[in-house]
């Protein structure tokens, strides 16, 4: 469902100085150069009657949208422009990506995470001059800077990443005498016993993001890999896979319900808000959505960390990121924007608004308030050591973004648990990679 957020404001009053000039007298330098008209409060005449336009997914908490555009509109009065924010749902975002860039026209700021910086990377604009300044005063994580730091430039400006933990109805456990779990095998032996009493468990198995993150988690803690470190050799077809896919069979029959061969995104949000459900792998929204809407089943909810596997503790995350189309004709002003973005205060109010659901891409904001005041969201910023991006051992390039638009490693599983020998279903995945790896440039 799309969003639009506008803002229309007044236009200041410098008309008639040219960018060359205005850029002369604002100053040297990248700071003062970029930021002496915001302080000023006068926008230079070329941003008059101009609309910087913005896409992201649709976030899980709105009060983080709200706020994103709040600043876009703050923005939006002192730069004398219009801004307009769009939010789909997450699968949207890629198939409107693939088709701006196709079109060479479209929005200016663009929600990218993981391998889609690599696909897109040439109609990337470079934001070294806007990140370096960042990087030095706020220390990016090197998750941030694996996935958006291509062949050496700043291709998409980091924004946040999601902290990926179980999370469970304490109720069902309690009144099961059972502990929560701590390695994937736990999970397999608590969900079953949990599925007899009618509160199954559930990882999606269907063509939506959460279905790859979540696996690709657990392929990890098994020790299997879709390729070598290099990204480029396929590495799929090995015992470590065998055992993963023999894991993730049993733990569907077992433990799970059927529904997760259809699940959207907000599958796991539902099987647990209704109640019937006793644990999936998921952000916090699940949470936050109840604690919303006061819910009563928020008494139950909680959360619990990672889970580790024969191989050790490793965890999937998408890390997202703001990128600038090179066809916009407003680079300028979207790294304008990005620079007011990034500003101390504004910052920090974003990711208050976002209730803790987004984890901060930067050393400086680990600390922040909102991960400490509430005791079932203090475990998140712990997550960060056990991440790893997409394509791990690898780096998520273009042709693990490829993939993951075909959703091969959950259609894999799929193949798997709806009778499919294993190393059937794991010899089409192969083949699969190969066409893609031969095609994708």
């Amino acid at each position: 469902m799309s969003k639009t957020q506008r803002a229309k404001a007044p236009h200041g009053s410098t008309a008639g100085i040219s960018r060359r000039r205005f850029l002369q007298s604002a100053g040297a330098g990248v700071g003062a150069t970029s930021l002496a008209w915001l302080a000023e409060r006068t926008p230079p005449a070329v941003a008059q009657r101009r609309t910087l336009t913005a896409l992201s997914l649709s976030l899980f908490v709105p009060s983080g949208d709200e706020r994103f555009t709040e600043i876009m509109q703050e923005f939006g009065k002192q730069a004398g422009v219009d801004v307009r924010y769009d939010t789909v749902k997450v699968t949207d975002v890629p198939v409107k990506l693939a088709a701006e860039a196709t079109a060479q026209a479209g929005h200016d700021l663009v929600d990218v995470w993981e391998a889609y910086g690599y696909l897109h990377r040439q109609n990337l604009a470079n934001l070294d001059d806007v990140i370096e300044d960042v990087g030095r005063r706020y220390e990016v994580y090197p998750g941030h800077r694996a996935t958006f730091q291509i062949e050496r430039q700043w291709k998409v400006a980091p924004w946040y990443w999601l902290s990926f933990v179980g999370t469970y109805n304490a109720k069902h456990f309690k009144a099961a005498n059972l502990p929560v779990p701590r390695t994937w095998d736990d999970l397999h032996r608590v969900g079953a016993e949990l599925k007899k009493r009618g509160a199954p468990v559930g990882i999606a198995i269907s063509n939506c993001t959460d279905a790859i993150l979540s696996w690709r988690t657990v392929m990890w803690c098994y020790g299997a890999k879709e390729t070598e470190a290099d990204g480029k050799t396929i590495a799929i077809n090995s015992p470590k896979t065998v055992e993963f896919l023999e894991y993730a069979k049993r733990l569907y029959a077992d433990a799970m319900t059927s529904e997760v061969l259809s699940w959207d995104d907000a599958g796991n949000n539902r099987l647990i808000l209704s109640g019937k459900g006793s644990w999936v792998y998921n952000p916090v929204s699940i949470y936050l959505a109840a604690k919303d809407k006061d819910m009563p089943i928020i008494q139950e909810i909680d959360h619990h960390e990672g889970l580790a596997g024969p191989a050790g503790r490793f965890a999937g995350t998408f890390h997202h990121g703001l990128g600038v189309w090179k066809f916009s004709k407003n680079v300028d002003l979207a790294k304008e924007f990005l620079r007011f973005f990034y500003r101390e205060d504004n910052f920090a109010s974003w990711v208050a608004s976002a209730k803790g659901f987004c984890m901060s891409p930067f050393k400086r904001f680990e600390g922040h308030e909102v991960w400490k005041k509430d005791p079932k969201l203090t475990l998140l910023p712990k997550e960060g050591p056990y991440t790893r991006p997409q394509g791990w051992p690898g780096l998520p390039t273009q042709f693990i973004g490829a993939m993951d638009a075909k959703y091969l490693l959950p259609n894999m599983i799929a193949k798997a648990v709806g009778g499919t020998p294993t190393r059937e279903a794991i010899g089409w995945m192969e083949r699969e990679m190969q066409k893609i790896f031969k095609e994708t440039l």
